[in-house]
């Protein structure tokens, strides 16, 4: 049984293995089960225990009829894709997805037929782009690098005055701070490797939504073998265990922190929705439970942002979000390499970006580390 809180439908335990009685369900560590017994578990790219019962943590966290487990965040989300659009039909996205994701839907779904439109960031634009071939809409909840907001009700209702499903990517914000499917999302998707998981331990992705869809997008799952390991399935119901305090606590000392950035010199800007003079922060106070763990900020022309991040002792530079420890990284140089200067500039990666992802440790240590490594890369 699964115990939930009283101000959100948040699993604070795992259901119990029913044969020994474990008190955390077990790793089931097999590619296929006994027959005829095993008639529902048959083999394991198919179906395991394990990774369903990670499944259905995740759509009691989501809020949804069901939920499927994938072996990466973008396994999940091409998977969406593949399962739910056939030639001739539109998708509508912002430029400020997920870099990977802006690329397989420009440079793989084109090939297919599918009709990708991709517009400038932003709630407004994105409707703007709906037609009468849209199919499906797909945003972030809160996008990366630069942590717009977008407002899942207003796109859930000019989905449905125009037939088109919308999907959100609720990675940064987590289902802690909102839970789309609530504002009217479809299918919501997760790269449970970053806060979910929360330890940098295991990569995986999830996809919650209607029993119709998620039906027979787990059925495709099987068949384009994005499956979950059961290991990695292990690792993330234990990251779950902890994902409300760490959100709670990460989500405060990240606004303590863009305070205190806001005063620094040579930082230029920094973006953050809990901070009241950002752009998106009445949307944000309206439809978001917290403002979220991360933290981007611009540093001015007088640092050197490669020695800037090389500087730093206690903050990790990495590839990724969402764990324990303080990372950071520069979208400009790291997760959105592959874009254009053009691309980039787009949406606001310039060369002076900076993308914190807030740990647990003390508040004081990481805005420290961060004065610290701007005195030591100011340019001479």
């Amino acid at each position: 049984m699964v115990r939930l809180s009283k101000d959100l439908q948040f699993p604070i335990r795992d259901s119990f293995d029913r044969n020994a009685f474990s008190v955390n369900f077990p790793i089931y560590a097999t590619t296929a089960y006994r027959s005829p017994e095993g008639d529902h578990f048959r083999y394991s790219r198919e179906n395991n225990p394990t990774v369903e019962e990670l499944a259905r943590q995740i759509s009691l966290l989501e809020g949804s009829q069901l939920a499927a487990c994938f072996s990466s965040g973008m396994g999940s989300i091409s998977t969406v894709f593949l399962s739910l659009l056939k030639p001739g039909d539109g998708l509508v996205l912002p430029m400020d997805v997920f870099g990977r994701t802006y690329l397989f839907a420009k440079d793989f779904l084109s090939r297919f037929g599918i009709n990708v439109s991709i517009t400038d960031p932003g709630t407004d634009k994105v409707i703007e782009a709906i037609g009468d071939k849209t199919r499906m809409i797909f945003v972030e909840s809160l996008s990366n690098p630069v942590l717009r907001v977008y407002d899942i009700k207003r796109l859930s209702d000019s989905a449905k005055q125009n037939n088109a499903l919308l999907v959100v990517d609720d990675t940064i914000i987590t289902p802690v701070g909102q839970r789309a499917i609530d504002h009217g999302a479809d299918i919501v998707v997760n790269s449970l490797s970053k806060f979910i998981g929360g330890h940098n331990a295991a990569i995986g992705g999830s996809s919650s939504g209607s029993s119709e869809f998620i039906k027979n997008i787990d059925s495709d799952r099987r068949s384009l073998g994005s499956s979950m390991d059961p290991f990695s399935a292990f690792l993330f119901l234990q990251g779950m265990k902890t994902l409300k305090i760490r959100i709670e606590r990460s989500s405060r000392s990240a606004q303590i922190i863009a305070e205190h950035l806001s005063t620094l010199d040579h930082v230029e800007r920094v973006y953050y929705p809990g901070l009241t003079e950002n752009d998106y922060h009445d949307l944000a106070l309206r439809t978001l439970k917290n403002y979220g763990s991360v933290v981007s900020f611009v540093l001015d022309d007088g640092v050197d942002a490669s020695k800037f991040m090389s500087s730093l002792e206690r903050i990790i530079p990495a590839n990724t979000m969402g764990s324990v420890e303080t990372l950071i990284s520069n979208p400009y140089s790291m997760s959105h390499r592959n874009l254009s200067d053009k691309e980039r500039a787009r949406i606001g990666v310039v060369p002076g970006l900076m993308r914190l992802s807030v740990g647990i440790e003390e508040i004081s240590d990481i805005m420290d580390d961060i004065e610290n490594a701007i005195k030591k890369s100011l340019k001479s």
